[in-house]
């Protein structure tokens, strides 16, 4: 009797832990799809940029996104942010050493995904992400 309980939690634990990494969707993979833009996709203007490539990405499913940032280098250029070409900041989080060509995207207007609006504004920044098996798995901030 108390095996069998004992099996019930470990199974209830572990796929809390499975359901857990499932949700957060954190992978080099989606990564790359939310947030390398490389060549840069050609737009009219960076309001144009975001617009566009929050839709082509399909960023706002359910709703808008508050803020998006593309970063306009090859993947191997953003990975090795997680490597030599970064600075541990804390826990999983790397600050990259050299700046990157980018776009950050901010909502200005709309919330269903068909009206959504940006403001694109590009320039040349440092990045901090998260990394996981030297991988990036999340954008965490622009750094001044």
């Amino acid at each position: 009797m108390l095996t069998s309980k004992v099996s019930c939690w470990l199974v209830a634990i572990l796929l809390g832990i499975l359901l857990l990494e499932t949700c957060k969707g954190q992978n080099w993979s989606s990564f790359q799809n939310k947030h390398i833009d490389y060549p840069e996709t050609s737009a009219s203007n960076p309001n144009a940029y975001c617009d566009l490539m929050m839709q082509r990405r399909n960023l706002n499913p359910t709703k808008c996104k508050t803020r998006n940032t593309f970063v306009h280098a090859s993947p191997s250029e953003i990975q090795q942010v997680c490597g030599s070409g970064g600075t541990h900041y804390e826990d999983n989080l790397y600050d990259s050493n050299e700046s990157f060509d980018l776009t950050d995207c901010k909502n200005v207007g709309g919330t269903a995904p068909s009206s959504c609006k940006y403001n694109g504004t590009p320039g040349t920044k440092r990045i901090r992400i998260a990394c996981e098996n030297n991988q990036p798995v999340h954008f965490e901030l622009v750094l001044s």
